[in-house]
């Protein structure tokens, strides 16, 4: 095939093998789940901060909320355009082969590349990075998989002078390591530092804070429990009770004392919500706890304390994250574009990872074109804004059709997705408005044309 031909083309060679393998841990999968029963106790013990991330996503309120909001506004569609490589023009001969192979992409999910691209923004939020190896079939004639592959399966990263680049290993199951790019594989990082090529875990500072926030919890819960519940004391006026004693023998005494001090235990535990108390005057009862005797701790100065640490560390504000507690509940441009402009750096990364898919789809079924991914906008402004800016580009392209900077056909096609315009032989339409009224362009024409001819 002349797509692996490299006199031609200056791409790698297309792997007919899969490089990449999946754990052993996800080869027998159970379908029993099982309730945590420490939540604290496994994050506090927990060493890989890969997984300790995971736990945090999945088992806390805080965790789900940030990473659906992350993943939520991250996959809001896309587009795939195609251009020829040999006139470098937008063609619409592939889409309908196109939509059939993101249909059919990811075998873990139902949802195909849409599902796809939510596990890889999952995994540059709690992986650090995106990794798949796309699996073309022994014929090289079709895309076997488009295999996903957890970057915390990835043994070390090391330096490779001849090739000029980093080779990531991973441990196989028979114990050797491979070079994951010996296959068609793509790697992207997730905000990686300066000499890296691993990325930044967006989520990794919610670890220490979130394991404060609940063994605050759990240690004011201890204080409420032993404080929060009211407890009855009953006092025995010594004096008078061991004056009635008088006259009997010490072993008296001490079963007579048993005995009285048994009957009002006995008593106490008897006592019900609406039970009356009834006592001899040698005998007080008073109530302790429940704050009836003031004694208590103010947990809000902590969780005022806490909680803004909590948002902090997922990188979200107030009002996402649910803990906005006065003022109002909407947010501000500025704010959320801070919001937005993170998960869109995100969302960078996964539209090169699907134009990377794309690439080698093309090569391998034999298109002489190459793919542009296009992301929908997060749709974060008004609808009249949006509006305002749709009418604004068609007035834009109009322009540039007007003033010869672009075709007929290309303003159709910037403007509403069409391949060509209605007609696309005849000249555009243009509607000029001065002072509220219509100029007609022909007479302004001929005036001059008559002017020239004098």
């Amino acid at each position: 095939m002349p797509i692996f031909n490299k006199n031609k083309s200056k791409a790698p060679p297309i792997s007919l093998k899969r490089v990449s393998t999946i754990p052993q841990g996800n080869l027998n999968i159970s379908a029993s789940h099982y309730r945590e029963t420490d939540f604290l106790r496994s994050l506090s013990t927990e060493s890989n901060i890969m997984k300790a991330i995971e736990l945090i996503l999945d088992k806390t309120p805080d965790g789900k909320m940030a990473s659906n909001i992350y993943l939520r506004l991250a996959n809001q569609g896309y587009k795939v355009k195609w251009y020829n490589n040999s006139t470098g023009k937008l063609t619409k001969k592939y889409d309908k082969d196109c939509a059939e192979f993101s249909s059919r992409m990811g075998k873990n999910n139902s949802a195909g590349l849409d599902g796809l691209l939510d596990q890889l923004h999952w995994s540059a939020i709690a992986r650090g990075g995106m990794a798949c190896e796309v699996v073309v079939g022994e014929d090289a004639k079709e895309i076997e998989e488009v295999a996903l592959i957890d970057p915390i399966t990835f043994e070390k990263f090391e330096w490779l002078e001849n090739k000029n680049r980093y080779a990531i290993y991973q441990r196989q199951q028979n114990g050797n390591k491979v070079d994951l790019y010996d296959g068609n594989f793509f790697y992207i990082p997730h905000q990686p530092k300066v000499g890296r090529p691993d990325g930044s875990l967006q989520f990794e500072a919610s670890i220490m804070i979130m394991e404060q926030f609940y063994s605050f919890m759990k240690d004011s819960t201890a204080v409420l429990e032993r404080i929060g519940f009211p407890r009855y004391k009953f006092s025995i006026n010594s004096e008078k009770f061991f004056k009635s004693l008088e006259g009997m023998t010490n072993e008296e005494k001490k079963k007579a004392s048993e005995e009285y001090f048994a009957e009002v235990e006995g008593y106490a535990k008897g006592l019900k919500n609406g039970s009356d108390f009834l006592s001899f005057d040698d005998t007080q009862v008073d109530v302790i706890g429940a704050g009836v005797n003031g004694t208590g701790i103010d947990i809000r100065a902590w969780f005022e304390v806490i909680e803004p640490l909590v948002i902090n560390s997922f990188q979200l504000t107030p009002v996402l994250m649910g803990r906005l507690k006065a003022g109002s509940y909407s947010l501000g441009s500025v704010e959320f574009k801070i919001v937005v402009d993170t998960v869109d750096s995100m969302r960078r990364n996964s539209k090169r990872m699907m134009e990377n898919i794309y690439s080698v789809w093309a090569r391998v079924i034999g298109i002489n074109a190459t793919p542009s991914v296009e992301l929908n906008p997060i749709l974060w402004e008004k609808v009249i804004e949006k509006l305002n800016a749709e009418m604004l580009e068609i007035e834009k392209n109009r322009k540039g059709e007007e003033y010869g900077y672009i075709s007929h056909d290309m303003a159709a096609m910037n403007t509403f997705g069409v391949e060509k315009a209605d007609n696309s032989d005849s000249k555009g339409f243009y509607q000029y408005l001065k002072s509220g009224k219509e100029k007609d362009k022909s007479t302004n024409n001929k005036i001059e044309s008559d002017g020239d001819g004098e």
